[in-house]
């Protein structure tokens, strides 16, 4: 996708684009560098950010 006036942040990788620079970093560090450093205490799965790991809490 290309930047527009209401999204100029892209990614370098996918070409994604955000509405703001820290929606950038964060697509990246969550999608692109493979870090998951939230796991889940009762079955052990992980994840690269914690939202995902609280809506999956609701599953046990």
């Amino acid at each position: 996708a290309k930047p527009s006036p209401s999204k100029p942040w892209s990614c370098e990788y996918c070409g994604q684009s955000f509405g703001r620079q820290e929606h950038v970093k964060r697509h990246i560090k969550s999608v692109h560098s493979g870090e998951k450093p939230h796991q889940c205490q009762i079955c052990g799965k992980r994840f690269s950010r914690n939202d995902n790991l609280t809506q999956h809490l609701k599953t046990h």
